[in-house]
C-alpha cells in the first residue's frame, strides 16, 4: 500500500497541510517542524505525487546533476564532462549548484523532482539529510566524489592513493615538517585525504601535530585563513598541502602577499589540478583527477541504475603531476638538497 502525505503527517505529529509545506523547501516552515516531517517521510519511504506520476510515465531523457559549488574548478570540469558524456547517449542535463549548503541542496532536489528527471547524479552536502534520503528512494541515483551513506553507487577518485603518492614525493625531497589545509571533515573526500596524509607520514616516521592541520571548506576564503594560521607557527612548515585547488589558491595568495618564494621558502602542493597551476613562475605540483573518466563513469552508472541493474564502480586512478612548487628544481640539481633555512621573520613577514 502506497504511503500517503497523511501517513507522513501522522507520524510527524502535524497536519497534512503543515507536512506539505515542510516538504517544500520553497514554502515557510519552522526548522524543527521541517526536520521532523522530512525524517518521517524518509522513514516511511514517502514518494510525492509528482514523483509517483513520473514513475508511471515514459522516460524524459533528462537527468539531474547537483554539484556543491560550480565556482570550484574541479566541479566545473566535472559538470562539463558529465554533460558531454550525457549528450553522447542522447540525454539532457539539468544542473544545480548548492554552494556547499544543505538547504540549497534540498531546494534543488525538489526542483529536479518536479521536473521528473529520469535519474540523479549528486555530490552530497554533508551526511544523508532527510530530503536526500527521500529522493534517492524515488529516483535512480548515483553519488559522485563523496559517499554520504545513501546506499547508492559512488563514483569517485582514488583520493587515498593520490595523497599517499604526494606524501611520498614530498618526503623524497627532504621535507619533514608538513602541514595540511584539509577539506571539511563532514565530507568523505575531506576525511579520506587527511587520513591518507596522516597514515603515509607515519610510514615515514613522521606525524601531523594538531597545529599542522587546519580544516577548510573547499573554498578560497578558508585557504587564505588556513595559510595565515599555519605560517604563524614556530617553526613554520616546510610544505603546505591543500586538499583542493581553491584552498591552494588561498595559500598561494598569502605567500605572495608576504613576499615568500614558492618552492624555496615554503613548498605548496594541491589535490586537484588547474590550467593556470602549470603557467605560474613556479608551477604547482598537484594530484590530478581524471574528470573526463569520472564523468563518463558516472553517466554509465546512472544509466545502469535507470535500467534496474546493480553497479559497483571502481575508484578512478589519480595522477601525481610533478612540477616545481616543492623545490623539485633545486632537488634535481643537487642530490643533497634540503629545504632552505628560514627565520621566523622571513615567514611571518
Amino acid at each position: 500500500m502506497a504511503v500517503t502525505l497523511r501517513d507522513v503527517a501522522r507520524l510527524a505529529g502535524v497536519s497534512s497541510a503543515t507536512a506539505s509545506r515542510a516538504l517544500d523547501p520553497s514554502a515557510s516552515a519552522a526548522t524543527e517542524t521541517r526536520d521532523r516531517v522530512m525524517a518521517a517521510a524518509a522513514e516511511l519511504g514517502y514518494i510525492g505525487n509528482t514523483v509517483a506520476r513520473s514513475l508511471r510515465t515514459s522516460r524524459t531523457d533528462t537527468i539531474g546533476l547537483l554539484v556543491p559549488d560550480v565556482r570550484n574548478p574541479f566541479f566545473t570540469d566535472l559538470a562539463y564532462a558529465i554533460d558531454k558524456a550525457a549528450t553522447e547517449v542522447g540525454l539532457t542535463v539539468m544542473m544545480g549548484s548548492a554552494d556547499e549548503d544543505g538547504d540549497a541542496q534540498d531546494r534543488y532536489l525538489v526542483a529536479l523532482e518536479r521536473h521528473r528527471v529520469d535519474g540523479l547524479l549528486v555530490v552530497p552536502q554533508g551526511g544523508p539529510r532527510p530530503m536526500l534520503q527521500r529522493i534517492v528512494r524515488a529516483f535512480p541515483t548515483v553519488a559522485i566524489d563523496r559517499d554520504a551513506d545513501l546506499g547508492v553507487p559512488v563514483v569517485s577518485s582514488d583520493s587515498g592513493g593520490g595523497m599517499r603518492a604526494l606524501i611520498d614525493h614530498v618526503i623524497s625531497l627532504g621535507h619533514r615538517r608538513v602541514a595540511v589545509v584539509a577539506g571539511p571533515q563532514s565530507t568523505s573526500t575531506g576525511r579520506e585525504r587527511l587520513s591518507a596524509a596522516r597514515e603515509q607520514l607515519r610510514e615515514h616516521g613522521l606525524c601531523l601535530a594538531p597545529g599542522d592541520v587546519v580544516e577548510g571548506d573547499f573554498q578560497l576564503g578558508s585557504g587564505l585563513r588556513a595559510a595565515r594560521t599555519l605560517l604563524a607557527a614556530t617553526p613554520p612548515p616546510d610544505v603546505i598541502i591543500a586538499a583542493d585547488a581553491l584552498m591552494a589558491l588561498g595559500v598561494l595568495t598569502v605567500l605572495r602577499e608576504r613576499g615568500l618564494r614558492l618552492g624555496t621558502d615554503v613548498g605548496v602542493a594541491a589535490f586537484d589540478d588547474n590550467p593556470w597551476f602549470a603557467v605560474l613562475d613556479t608551477p604547482v605540483t598537484v594530484v590530478a583527477q581524471d574528470t573526463a573518466r569520472l564523468g563518463r563513469q558516472a553517466v554509465e552508472a546512472l544509466l545502469a541504475r535507470i535500467a534496474g541493474r546493480e553497479v559497483e564502480p571502481s575508484p578512478v586512478p589519480t595522477t601525481l603531476v610533478v612540477r616545481s612548487s616543492l623545490g623539485e628544481a633545486a632537488r634535481h640539481g643537487d642530490p643533497h638538497f634540503t629545504p632552505a633555512a628560514r627565520t621566523k621573520e622571513d615567514i611571518h613577514g
